[in-house]
């Protein structure tokens, strides 16, 4: 089997034909230096980072650690993803550390079984709690916090590369890992696998060699395949014409709760930055004793667990339909034999059901997911928007390049910037034509029901982004 045909198989469920390809990164990827140069110079930011984040006399507002990583990382990785895939991975610091772990200790065993059965939904409760903590404990103003989630991840990072081989806090508990493996479908550089890569799967410390996954998108891009001199590395290409949509069967449950729980999230962070957040505040305070924390964990767990159920709801109802189709198409057989299998029917029903339910709910959250990456990146132009220049003058502030003594970042307004409303629905809107896109590929029962929740979605962030926003957010 040749390149083309392994890479045509990788991406069944792509366009026909991509109208466009430029070269990706290969000689980065190839470089002797990649990606450990990037490495050391991210653990001395790193460093730099946790120092500010605790060091004594600093203001609380303007913090360097939370401008840095909150104003301009954080907002930044959803672009970069877009035009990079995971290259993040690649070069991040905490992934360094684990393969520095791995050159300590090369005798490991493989991680437990728990790690293989649940390692999976362990990322997902990784990233709701990651997103209960930004929203509740304020982390983009929160200097102390976000240090101590710095310092909580590099040893996390290295004591479980420790103990285990490969990078299983990479692969298992990072959450930023597990959020930029569901939107890494729809990068616009897609590394490529080879039938020729002998013992690819033997060095990639994720075990997610382009070779053989069913999901391309989700290498890493560590650089470990491409070093060895016994092993053909991956090749890249950049397609930012026709980008290929993933197959529901690259699609599982993991994926489409946390697709779904993704996008609760960010309601929740959407609605923080209205007025609607402040009368709901306005509202639950008195009966919460004013504990400001505690409304904002309530608020964020019901509106994910009210997206959640919704989504279920909807599910259940295409379930039923499909179910109905499939008897329909077996009516017949079933009339035949009907007496003779009267006593299993029960069973065979409720199974039958329950496979319909899951697999309806997978549809689901897949038709959603492009419009949960067009939300992600509206959310992170609007940071972007509103913080990127403080967060630059906190930077040069901090480094002594400017002397200036001003308030940052600017004061608690809302307000109204016609062009960042117009940019950000250009993104909701690319999100809803593939999530349309999506929904109709499924032939199954409940196509139209699919795209009428999508639409519903879209009109609901859309009148959300139209709401005068907070630059303080």
């Amino acid at each position: 089997m040749t390149d083309q045909t392994n890479e045509a198989a990788a991406g069944q469920a792509g366009p026909a034909s991509l109208k466009l390809r430029l070269p990706g990164i290969d000689p980065l990827l190839r470089w002797r230096f990649y990606p450990g140069l990037f490495h050391w110079l991210f653990y001395a930011a790193l460093v730099a980072l946790i120092y500010f984040a605790f060091a004594p006399g600093q203001r609380g507002e303007g913090n360097l650690a939370t401008e840095v990583v909150w104003r301009l990382w954080w907002p930044g990785l959803g672009f970069l993803l877009l035009f990079g895939g995971r290259i993040w991975c690649g070069v991040c610091p905490f992934g360094g550390v684990a393969d520095l772990a791995g050159r300590i200790m090369k005798e490991r065993p493989a991680p437990p079984g728990v790690f293989r059965r649940l390692g999976p939904w362990l990322g997902v409760a990784s990233v709701f709690t990651f997103g209960l903590a930004f929203l509740a404990l304020g982390l983009e103003g929160n200097a102390g916090a976000t240090g101590i989630i710095l310092i909580g991840m590099t040893f996390l990072a290295f004591g479980l590369s420790l103990a285990f081989r490969g990078r299983t806090f990479c692969r298992y508990l990072c959450p930023v890992g597990l959020i930029t493996r569901v939107y890494s479908f729809f990068s616009w550089l897609r590394p490529h696998g080879s039938t020729r890569m002998q013992g690819a799967m033997a060095v990639c410390p994720v075990g997610q060699s382009p070779a053989s996954l069913r999901q391309p998108s989700q290498c890493q891009m560590c650089g470990v395949c491409t070093h060895d001199p016994g092993v053909r590395g991956i090749t890249t290409t950049v397609t930012p014409v026709s980008p290929r949509l993933p197959g529901l069967q690259e699609f599982g449950r993991t994926e489409g709760v946390l697709s779904l729980l993704l996008l609760g999230l960010m309601a929740a962070d959407s609605v923080r930055m209205t007025q609607l957040f402040a009368r709901y505040q306005q509202f639950a305070l008195p009966y919460l004793g004013y504990n400001y924390r505690l409304t904002v964990v309530l608020g964020v767990s019901g509106l994910v667990g009210t997206i959640l159920l919704l989504q279920l709801c909807v599910a259940r109802l295409l379930g039923g339909r499909v179910q109905v189709a499939g008897a329909a198409g077996t009516g017949v057989a079933s009339a035949a034999t009907g007496a003779a299998v009267a006593g299993d029917n029960t069973g065979v029903k409720n199974s039958s059901a329950g496979k319909a339910l899951s697999s309806s709910f997978n549809s689901m959250a897949f038709s959603m997911l492009p419009l949960t990456l067009g939300v992600f990146l509206s959310l992170s132009l609007q940071h972007l928007w509103s913080g990127a220049w403080p967060s630059l003058q906190t930077v040069l502030l901090e480094s002594r390049l400017i002397d200036w003594s001003g308030h940052m970042p600017p004061t608690n307004v809302y307000f109204v910037s016609i062009p960042l409303k117009l940019l950000q629905l250009a993104l909701l809107g690319m999100g809803l034509y593939f999530s349309l896109g999506l929904a109709r590929k499924d032939k199954r029962a409940g196509a139209l029901s699919r795209s009428a929740v999508v639409l519903a979605a879209f009109s609901g962030f859309g009148f959300l982004f139209l709401l005068p926003m907070s630059g303080a957010c």
